[in-house]
């Protein structure tokens, strides 16, 4: 079987790796804590995870994949990654608001995340799917800096993992790679990787 882009393939699988254990130790303290906003941000790490390994499953195999599964794959990597974005909105969300306030938001969300997947159910671009985390990284620091709660509990570990996404998308979009065998993509993953870990660190100071 032949490997199309072997390094993308290899950083795409070890973010969806450190995606996933950091989000299973979030769902279990979640279980611990009975709190929802920290299971809403565990889905977000396993959404995450599964957008890196379904988009590091096409860049790796694309010459042996059916033109089908290669389509459904990176619509459904894209899809995810923009889920992983609304979750974490709608786990801050949980965090810093109360009562109808919270509601409003969580709908909010909802509806978003709904054109969000429509638009790239119908044109599965990588594009679309950086506008669209651009949009929760706006949405996500203006939530919690709007709070008390929320600068005191997260404001800090969000800032450097906002930072660290936000420069992935920069260099994504940019086509910014350090070799030929070590790609925009790579580089992103690189630092989108990086960012798990103060997300994680935040996560565990969720409490509803």
């Amino acid at each position: 079987m032949t490997i199309s882009e072997p390094s993308t393939l290899l950083t795409d699988y070890l973010l969806a790796a450190v995606a996933f254990a950091l989000g299973a130790r979030l769902w279990v303290g979640a279980a611990t804590a009975a709190a929802s906003a920290r299971r809403l941000w565990a889905a977000a790490f396993l959404a995450g995870g599964a957008a890196a390994a379904a988009g590091g499953t096409v860049h790796g195999f694309r010459a042996s994949l059916a033109p089908s599964l290669e389509k459904a794959l990176w619509s459904g990597c894209l899809m995810a990654a923009a889920l992983a974005g609304a979750l974490l909105v709608a786990g801050a969300a949980c965090h810093v608001l109360q009562g109808a306030g919270r509601s409003s938001v969580l709908v909010g969300v909802t509806l978003v995340l709904i054109v969000q997947l429509g638009v790239l159910f119908v044109e599965p671009v990588t594009r679309h799917a950086v506008w669209a985390g651009a949009f929760w990284i706006a949405a996500l620091l203006a939530l919690v800096a709007s709070s008390a709660a929320g600068r005191g509990a997260l404001l800090a570990p969000l800032a450097l993992g906002l930072a660290l996404v936000g420069a992935g998308l920069v260099v994504q979009r940019a086509g910014w790679g350090l070799h030929a065998h070590f790609n925009h993509n790579d580089v992103a993953h690189v630092l989108m990787t990086a960012a798990l870990w103060p997300f994680y660190r935040a996560g565990l100071r969720l409490r509803n």
